[in-house]
This record gives C-alpha cells, structure tokens and sequence, in this order.
C-alpha cells in the first residue's frame, strides 16, 4: 500500500508538469497545491534557497497557518527538495 508521503510525492510531480505545460512560471517557488491529499500541500523552491522563497506569497498559506502539515517541496526543475 502506498504510504502518505509516496502518495503526495507522486501527485506533486504529475502536478508539477501539468503546470509546466499549462505555462506557469516556477522561477518564484510558487505554492502549487494548498491540499494536493489530505494534510499535504506542494511548494517549489529553489535549491539552495533563496531569499525569494522565503516570502509568505511564495509558500503555501495552509501550511503557513497550520492548516495542513506536510508538504512536498520540489526545485524549479521538479525534483524533490525534501517530503515532511
């Protein structure tokens, strides 16, 4: 059975390309899902961080407000920074 984690890491990525062909920008870490499953959001980021990233309109506001707590962050290029 696939665990949480593998789950929201496997969606994020399907959802990181969706977007990239839809044309969505990924150069300010945008948040890509504010619930992608049930307690995980997506969050891009550069690697290694950059100030931008840190800006609240850049990250994912369920997770700022604790909401949701998990995320899966992914680079500018799709790979997985880290899953939590």
């Amino acid at each position: 059975m696939e665990s949480d984690r593998d789950r929201a890491t496997r969606l994020a990525r399907e959802l990181f390309e969706r977007r990239l062909r839809e044309g969505v920008d990924m150069s300010n870490g945008p948040c890509l899902s504010e619930e992608i499953i049930p307690d995980w959001c997506v969050d891009v980021a550069h690697d290694p961080r950059l100030p931008v990233d840190d800006l609240p309109q850049n990250q994912c506001r369920s997770f700022r407000s604790g909401r949701v707590h998990h995320f899966v962050e992914l680079d500018t290029d799709g790979n997985i920074i880290r899953a939590r």
